[in-house]
């Protein structure tokens, strides 16, 4: 993976607010609740991906097939995002319609004029905002509303916390 290249997931079950989370910070993140441990492994390594999980039982699966792996056991989203920190080595953080990823399905985003949403979200949202994007797979409609602040506060408090400072032996 080349530095400008992100890293993709494949997440577990168990953590969908977490999967949303990388979505919206635009990583291509894989997550269903449907899919069986063996079609985990078989869909992580042909993919590319770093297995993001809970089970244990898991994680060790996946670590004696080669793939790349964080066992989470952390409950809050930063201690999460701290220990996928460890194997990965994010970047900072940013909340960008143009860097997002459809929180639903996974798919790009891209960004539609204001003319083109009528119909599509309520009067009030067009009214208020002038900037939307659209997802280019189940073309749900996005605009930056009180849930980007919401989100932006969670990625000031990721930048601001240790996440990145470097770890000296």
């Amino acid at each position: 993976m080349t530095k400008e290249q992100k890293p993709k997931f494949f997440v577990d079950a168990m953590l969908g607010k977490l999967a949303k989370k990388l979505r919206l910070l635009g990583y291509d993140t894989f997550y269903s609740s449907k899919v069986f441990d063996d079609e985990i492994i078989i869909m992580t390594k042909e993919q590319e991906r770093i297995l993001l999980t809970k089970d244990s039982l898991l994680a060790k699966l996946a670590q004696r097939n080669n793939i790349k792996t964080v066992n989470i056991s952390e409950d809050d989203e930063l201690g999460q995002f701290r220990q996928i920190n460890e194997k990965v080595s994010f970047s900072r953080f940013s909340i960008e319609g143009k860097i997002s990823r459809c929180s639903i399905c996974n798919g790009k985003l891209s960004h539609i004029y204001s003319d083109r949403v009528i119909g599509k979200v309520p009067d009030g949202v067009i009214n208020n905002f002038k900037e939307f994007w659209e997802c280019n797979g189940c073309k749900k409609i996005y605009w930056e509303g009180t849930h980007t602040k919401n989100l932006q506060k969670f990625v000031l408090q990721l930048n601001n916390s240790k996440l990145f400072e470097k770890v000296s032996h």
